[in-house]
C-alpha cells in the first residue's frame, strides 16, 4: 500500500532506492510523475502528489518522466501488497490477462465479486484492474519504442494492444503525442545469435532475437546461485542454462533468452514470440525472484547466529520461482523422496512420452499411467490429480499458497516436503519452511518440530533461510552482484 505522505516526501528528498517501486511522485508544476529516485529537482510539497502505482498517476492525467522513467524501474517489492488477493490478480494483469479477457473473468479467477475486486484494486494501487492494465500496456509500449528497434506495429502488439490504432490513441491521450514521436534515435538492435554452449545444448540456430530488454532487481542480487540452482534441474528439450543464461524454449524453434548482467537479466525474446512478452516478463520476474527486497530479508535473518556468516558472505540470495505453476507443481510431485538428478530424469521422460517433446498438457497428463516412468503408483496417481484439477479449474490455486497446501493436503501420495517445496517455489510463499528436507536436516542436525522451532524467529522469511542452508552445503560460489 501507499506509504503515508510523510514517509513518501522524506523517501523523495533522500532519493532512497529502498522505496523505488513502491510509489511514483505527480509534480503538479509539470505534469508528469516520477520515480522516488528521480535525480530532477524535488518539487515543494504542495506541488508533490504521491501514488501507489504508475496506473494511478496514469488515470489522473500525469505522464512518465523522461528523466528517470518509471516504466523501467524495478518490481514493486515483494510483501508490499497486503491483499493477497490483489497479489495474485496483479501477477495475471502483469502477465498480459486482461489483454484477452474481462476483469469479470478476472474477478473469478481472483474467488471475488467484479465490484469487490474493483474496490481492492483501488484502495491497494489506487487503480481499478482496468486500469492498471492500461497503464501496463502503455508503460511497456514506451519502454519497447525506447529501447528496442522493433517497428511500432510490433510494439503496440507486443505490449498486448489488440490495434496500432488504440496504441496510437493511449500515446495522444498519456503524452499528446504519437507513439512514433517517442521513439528514441538509435535505439539498440537485440542480442546477437546464442552463444555456442547453448547452440550444443539445443538451442536453434539462425538468426538472433529481436526484441531485448533489461529487467531490473533491487541490489544486491546472487544471481550465479540461481543459475546454478537452475542448472540442476533443466529439462534439456524444453531449456538450458550456460554462460551465465538461461534459455527456455517457447514455440517450436523460438527460445527467450535472460542473460546475468551488472544490474539485471538481459531479456531477448524472438521475433516469433513477440506477442508474448508481457507473459515471458512476468514468467521470468518469478522464475528469477526479481521482486525481492534482499536488503530487508538479510537484514532480518542476519540476526540468527546460525545463518549471519551465511547471510554476509552470500547476501542476495534469493528463491527460484518455476517458470509455469501446473509445470512447477508436477515436478514438486516427482521430486518427492528422490535426488535432484532422479527427479529431472523422470521429468525429461515425462516430456518425451506424454508430451512429444513439450510438457505434456493437463488434459493428457491426468490420463496417462505416469507410474509406467518408473516411480510408485501412489504418486503417479498424485501427478495425474494435480494435471485433473488443472485441467478443470486453471492453475490460479497453485499461486495461492493456502489453496496450494489446502489441495495438496487432499491429494494421497502427497507428503508435507512436496507441499511446502511447492509453497515455496510454485506459490512464492517467501515463508514456506520444508522442516524434513534432507538438506534442512543435514544442515541443522535435527528435523520436524525441533527444526520448525529453530526457524521461527526467521518468519516471514523461512523460503530465504531454506536456500541459505542449501547453499551451505555447496561450495562457495561467487559474490553477490551490487
Amino acid at each position: 500500500m501507499l506509504p503515508n505522505a510523510d514517509v513518501c516526501r522524506r523517501a523523495h528528498l533522500a532519493r532512497d532506492p529502498r522505496f523505488d517501486g513502491r510509489f511514483v511522485v505527480g509534480v503538479l508544476t509539470t505534469g508528469v510523475f516520477c520515480r522516488p529516485v528521480c535525480p530532477a529537482r524535488t518539487p515543494k510539497a504542495e506541488n508533490a502528489r504521491y501514488f501507489a502505482s504508475p496506473a494511478a498517476a496514469l488515470a489522473q492525467g500525469y505522464r512518465p518522466c523522461r528523466r528517470c522513467r518509471p516504466e523501467a524501474a524495478p518490481e514493486r517489492p515483494a510483501g508490499t501488497l497486503a491483499n493477497e488477493t490483489v497479489a495474485r490478480a496483479l501477477r495475471l494483469v502483469d502477465a498480459g490477462y486482461l489483454d484477452d479477457h474481462a476483469v469479470a473473468e478476472l474477478a473469478a479467477r481472483a474467488g471475488v465479486g467484479l465490484r469487490q475486486l474493483n474496490r481492492l484494486f483501488v484502495a491497494e494501487l489506487g487503480a481499478t484492474p482496468a486500469a492498471v492494465a492500461r497503464g501496463r500496456r502503455l508503460l511497456l509500449a514506451l519502454r519497447l519504442l525506447q529501447e528496442t528497434s522493433v517497428p511500432i506495429t510490433d510494439a503496440a502488439l507486443a505490449a498486448g494492444y489488440g490495434s496500432v490504432r488504440a496504441c496510437n490513441a493511449d500515446f495522444k491521450r498519456a503524452f499528446r503525442s504519437p507513439p512514433s514521436a517517442l521513439r528514441r534515435q538509435g535505439a539498440p538492435r537485440a542480442l546477437g545469435s546464442p552463444p555456442s554452449a547453448l547452440r550444443r545444448q539445443g538451442a536453434p540456430r539462425g538468426p538472433g532475437p529481436d526484441l531485448a530488454l533489461r529487467l531490473r532487481w533491487r541490489p544486491p542480487y546472487r544471481g550465479e546461485a540461481l543459475l546454478a540452482f537452475l542448472e540442476g534441474r533443466t529439462i534439456e528439450c524444453l531449456e538450458c542454462v550456460a554462460e551465465g543464461a538461461y534459455r527456455r524454449r517457447v514455440g517450436e524453434a523460438a527460445w527467450v533468452q535472460a542473460r546475468l548482467v551488472e544490474d539485471g537479466l538481459l531479456v531477448a525474446i524472438p521475433s516469433a514470440a513477440i506477442d508474448r512478452v508481457a507473459e515471458v516478463l512476468e514468467r521470468l520476474r518469478h522464475l528469477f525472484d526479481l521482486a525481492a527486497d534482499s536488503a530487508a530479508i538479510d537484514a532480518h535473518l542476519v540476526k540468527s547466529s546460525r545463518l549471519a556468516a551465511a547471510v554476509r558472505t552470500a547476501p542476495g540470495t534469493r528463491v527460484p520461482g518455476v517458470w509455469d505453476a501446473y509445470e512447477g507443481a508436477v515436478r514438486a510431485v516427482l521430486g518427492q523422496q528422490v535426488s535432484v538428478a532422479r527427479a529431472t530424469t523422470l521429468a525429461t521422460r515425462l516430456c518425451e512420452r506424454f508430451g512429444d517433446g513439450e510438457f505434456p498438457k493437463p488434459a493428457d497428463l491426468a490420463r496417462a499411467d505416469v507410474a509406467s516412468l518408473g516411480m510408485p503408483g501412489t504418486r503417479g496417481r498424485a501427478v495425474a490429480a494435480v494435471a485433473r484439477r488443472v485441467a478443470a479449474e486453471g492453475d490460479g490455486w497453485l499461486r495461492d499458497a493456502s489453496a496450494l497446501r489446502s489441495a495438496f493436503a487432499a491429494i494421497a501420495g502427497v507428503g508435507p516436503w512436496t507441499t511446502e517445496y511447492a509453497a515455496m517455489r510454485v506459490a512464492a510463499d517467501p515463508d514456506a519452511f520444508p522442516d524434513s528436507d534432507w538438506g534442512v536436516v543435514k544442515a541443522l542436525g535435527v528435523k520436524g518440530a525441533a527444526a520448525r522451532r529453530w526457524a521461527e524467529p526467521c518468519r516471514p522469511w523461512r523460503a530465504y533461510a531454506t536456500m541459505h542452508l542449501w547453499q551451505g552445503l555447496r561450495q562457495p560460489e561467487k559474490p553477490a552482484a551490487k
